[in-house]
């Protein structure tokens, strides 16, 4: 396998679902008709078919909720992070004070 093969390989999933740009959908194209592995390789890949979702998209509220508790969560996150912030720097204007008296 060379190069090119390991190129075309990771490409194959993006010119499977079509979303490859042109120039590597060329590349992939002109390299399926040479390569008799890397046809095989595509012809049995297939990574998402067949797969069916479970969740209606039109449940947004469990969306929403999470969204309020990671958006809860990253003010607690920031508070307790400026609260360690403000410590230290107290912490060390009184170091500092009490080292030059």
């Amino acid at each position: 396998m060379n190069w090119k093969c390991d190129v075309v390989t990771d490409l194959a999933p993006l010119y499977h679902d079509g979303v490859a740009s042109k120039a590597s959908r060329k590349l992939v194209k002109e390299h399926l008709r040479e390569c008799p592995e890397c046809r095989a390789y595509y012809k049995k890949y297939s990574p998402v078919e067949g797969i069916k979702m479970d969740m209606p998209i039109s449940d947004a509220e469990d969306f929403v909720m999470l969204a309020k508790q990671m958006r809860r969560r990253r003010l607690l996150l920031w508070g307790g992070f400026l609260s360690y912030v403000s410590a230290t720097v107290a912490a060390l204007v009184l170091y500092w004070v009490k080292k030059n008296r």
